[in-house]
């Protein structure tokens, strides 16, 4: 995913915003887990030059054994940028989820706010892209424990259009015969978002969004779209 204009200045507000935070001189993390040379690792370039790589023991024990909330936030923005980078290996969820450990909603309102307008752009580039894999990118954000709500408003008012519909469709094969069978979703890092989880499995039985698939369906003229709808009603087919 190639950062729009609109993400390039997020990043550079986060980086901003972030910059009185550092990490510290001196090794904060529990010499039995965090060796000097993975220590040493985080200060041998500038942030904005760190790689997934170097990044990596560190993104595997912050706010565990390895730092508090303001090292995180010294490198959150480098984080930040390499998870809107999707030529970037990285684990969206984990550090999604370290949002959620550092209690990011009770930091400093501009903060919280600068988050929330990177999480929510990050989610609208999703949307729009056909080759992102959704699923995806709403197990990473509900890892922060954000309301999902709004960002299901804004998939249905796409479910218009031939992206909307594939990315619908695909985690409907990803997830339905879970919540049929199970009444969870598909993968781990679905296990301990409970409240999330209820949320997304009532927005995929919403009865009002069946009826609006087969009205959707019974007007179609056009082949790809039809074939796309008949996917999706297949599975509401299995559902009680």
């Amino acid at each position: 995913m190639l950062q729009s204009a609109a993400m390039t200045i997020i990043i550079e507000q986060l980086y901003s915003c972030f910059s009185g935070y550092t990490i510290p001189a001196h090794p904060t993390g529990c010499p039995c887990c965090v060796a000097d040379s993975d220590y040493q690792r985080l200060r041998s370039k500038p942030i904005r030059q760190l790689t997934s790589n170097d990044l990596w023991r560190y993104s595997l024990k912050a706010l565990n054994t390895w730092g508090d909330a303001d090292q995180f936030r010294a490198i959150l923005p480098r984080f930040l940028e390499l998870c809107a980078d999707r030529s970037v290996f990285i684990d969206r969820d984990m550090i999604f989820g370290k949002l959620r450990l550092a209690d990011w909603q009770t930091w400093p309102a501009s903060e919280q706010q600068l988050i929330l307008t990177y999480l929510w752009t990050l989610w609208q580039a999703a949307l729009a892209d056909p080759d992102y894999a959704i699923d995806e990118m709403l197990s990473a954000i509900a890892q922060t424990e954000l309301d999902l709500q709004p960002l299901l408003i804004s998939w249905d008012a796409q479910l218009d259009t031939m992206i909307g519909l594939h990315h619908y469709a695909d985690f409907l094969d990803l997830h339905m015969a879970k919540i049929l069978g199970q009444n969870r979703l598909h993968g781990h890092s679905w296990n301990n978002r409970g409240q999330a989880t209820a949320l997304v499995i009532s927005w995929v039985l919403d009865p009002m969004r069946r009826e609006r698939m087969t009205a959707a369906f019974a007007n179609s003229q056009y082949d790809p779209e039809s074939r796309l709808l008949a996917q999706i009603l297949e599975w509401f087919d299995l559902a009680p």
